[in-house]
């Protein structure tokens, strides 16, 4: 999968309060989003999914992305592993043969090409961390500042207070026990990143730099300096 679509989830969030917003359009709804109602509670919210993340240090799962172009039933695919630590660390590590990792230390997003050798880094204000699609199932606060939100079965639909053609909506699922089971980010031309997550664990914080990772032999990389 070409890497912008991982740095999506990051650098959608600065545009989103461009000048001129206008409001969301409404992002279509497939089968496959209906059956994942079915599998989630009908009390799924942003509180419940941010209260079970709470309950321990860490959480670990694995996931499946997929990206499927607007028309296309077939798409891209890459699996791995994530890691979260409520409330605002969190790291993606994509498994063989496209081998990279996505990293947020509560700060700064990183995303490393270990085969290309390159690093990104983008610094996460305040309001640019309330944007971030991620951010709705760690501080549904901020979520409620900068989405509306709104319950469609067993869905939650999260739709930008300001749009560009990067992100429509972002439709969030979560199992029994609160845990988010699915998560799928739509843009303005009905293209699809859909992220399918699995066995949660708990598990122990981890070092602070798990979350600030880097190349071989060099220093995590940081943001261009405004």
């Amino acid at each position: 999968m070409p890497a912008h679509l991982l740095m999506t989830l990051v650098l959608v969030a600065p545009v989103l309060a461009a000048d001129g917003a206008r409001p969301a359009p409404t992002a279509p709804v497939t089968a496959a989003d209906g059956a994942a109602r079915n599998s989630a509670p009908p009390a799924t919210s942003l509180d419940a999914i941010s209260r079970a993340l709470a309950a321990a240090p860490a959480w670990r799962a694995g996931f499946v992305q997929r990206y499927l172009p607007s028309g296309f039933d077939e798409g891209t695919s890459d699996e791995g592993t994530v890691v979260i630590e409520a409330p605002a660390k969190l790291r993606f590590d994509y498994a063989a043969p496209d081998v990279r990792t996505f990293a947020v230390d509560g700060s700064v997003a990183r995303h490393l090409d270990p085969a290309g050798g390159t690093c990104d880094a983008v610094r996460l204000d305040s309001g640019v961390w309330s944007r971030l699609p991620l951010a709705a199932i760690l501080d549904p606060g901020a979520t409620r500042d900068s989405f509306a939100v709104a319950s469609e079965g067993d869905t939650l639909r999260l739709v930008p207070r300001a749009v560009t053609a990067e992100l429509a909506a972002i439709l969030l699922t979560a199992g029994q026990d609160g845990l988010p089971t699915r998560i799928v980010v739509i843009d303005g031309a009905g293209n699809r990143n859909e992220f399918a997550f699995s066995q949660w664990t708990r598990g122990p914080r981890s070092p602070a730099t798990f979350f600030a990772p880097s190349l071989p032999g060099v220093r995590p990389c940081a943001p261009e300096q405004p």
